[in-house]
């Protein structure tokens, strides 16, 4: 490798740095290149009658390097498989997982592939990019379905829908979404299931699931959910120690679609303060005096409204630090953002690919929710540490 002299940098600095990267290259194609021919001197003799038959010149991808030129050696009888480099790997294991990591946080195959020379110093095809996740994808599966062994005293627990290519079209993949809170009050992502949420039977499948898997039924104290008809029957069949809270931004929602435009703002308002009222009396009291003050305007909206006010005031039975979280199902709404935010702008997304973004990005969000119990003042404003996330998420995949 020759010297370079400080006037090349002063010079053309550019020019000088793409020179210099080209003599590294270089020195680590012979360096790789003496290796594989030892490598080849020791297998030979430990073969009987065997003797070399040449070299096969390819390209190799390796980390923090770029493409090296590689002279893999040959024997007549076609035995030799290198440990150093094996026969078919035409990239560095490292420099796959770094581009399924890439692909994961969101980078789509055909953007990947077009940036790549750039970042990672080789241009990929798609489909490299693509297969870079046989790294991960059972142990993408293996996570999703893992063993509940911590003790879960609330569930948060709503569907979804992500689009999936099959057979060249886009259709919808209805999932069911159940997240966990633990002892501690940290959340967790217990199940990501196919489901359509308006099926009944689906939950009851998911629920049996969570339970062969180690969840106990008698821990559950409350289920947050949306007002599907069966549900929260089912939910509390069975957990038979829980109640279930609906979502208010479920329900209010559901209200204010009732609500004469005019009336909006000021039908608002007077929820809201029913919504955030400092106890359950105090709520009651609120809502009896949206009911005074609507009357007859918005008599739908508060029919609405008055046949959930039980269960939308269950989460005062528990501590104070709580209500915020148990009020909505945001905890899972969250989720569900983050999943599309991730699937959004990538073109098209197989079975296989959609399982292993979403145990990604499952593992992302909980890899900040562990860091901060759900009871933790203004839990929203925190910073999540997005790259220790990224950084956890990936350790838990490929490790």
């Amino acid at each position: 490798m020759r010297s370079f002299v400080l006037e090349e940098f002063r010079f053309n600095r550019r020019r000088a740095l793409d020179n210099f990267s080209t003599e590294v290259k270089e020195a680590v194609s012979e360096a790789f290149n003496r290796l594989l021919k030892t490598e080849m001197t020791f297998f030979i003799g430990s073969s009987e009658g065997n003797k070399r038959n040449g070299f096969r010149e390819r390209e190799y991808v390796l980390k923090g390097v770029g493409a090296i030129q590689i002279r893999y050696p040959l024997d007549r009888k076609n035995k030799f498989e290198s440990v150093i480099i094996p026969k078919n790997e035409q990239i560095d294991l490292r420099l796959k997982e770094d581009l399924a990591v890439l692909h994961l946080s969101g980078i789509s195959t055909r953007t990947m592939a077009m940036i790549s020379s750039r970042i990672l110093g080789v241009e990929v095809s798609a489909t490299t990019v693509s297969d870079s996740l046989d790294l991960i994808s059972d142990k993408a599966l293996l996570w999703l379905e893992r063993p509940l062994v911590k003790n879960y005293w609330a569930l948060y627990i709503d569907g979804t829908n992500f689009s999936v290519v099959r057979r060249g079209s886009s259709e919808k993949e209805p999932s069911l979404v159940v997240v966990g809170v633990d002892d501690d009050n940290h959340r967790s992502i217990l199940a990501i299931e196919p489901g359509t949420k308006d099926n009944v039977k689906c939950w009851e499948a998911t629920f049996n699931s969570l339970i062969k898997r180690g969840l106990n039924s008698g821990n559950i104290r409350i289920g947050v959910m949306d007002g599907l008809p069966g549900l929260e029957n089912l939910f509390s069949k069975t957990f038979p120690n829980s109640v279930t809270q609906r979502c208010w931004k479920h329900a209010l929602g559901n209200a204010i679609a009732k609500c004469p435009k005019r009336l909006e703002s000021p039908f608002k308002k007077l929820a809201h303060k029913v919504m955030y009222a400092e106890s359950e009396n105090d709520a009651r009291v609120a809502f009896k005096n949206l009911k005074d003050t609507m009357e007859t305007d918005a008599e739908r909206a508060i029919r609405c409204l008055e046949k959930d006010l039980d269960s939308l005031l269950v989460h005062y039975r528990f501590e104070k630090s709580l209500w915020r979280s148990l009020r909505t199902s945001n905890a899972v709404e969250r989720v569900h953002k983050e999943f599309k935010r991730r699937t959004k702008i990538m073109e098209g997304l197989g079975e296989r690919t959609l399982k292993c973004i979403v145990a990604f990005t499952a593992l992302r969000l909980e890899m900040g929710w562990q860091k901060d119990p759900m009871n933790a003042p203004h839990i929203e404003q925190l910073v999540e540490g997005k790259r220790n996330r990224i950084e956890g998420a990936v350790n838990a995949l490929f490790h």
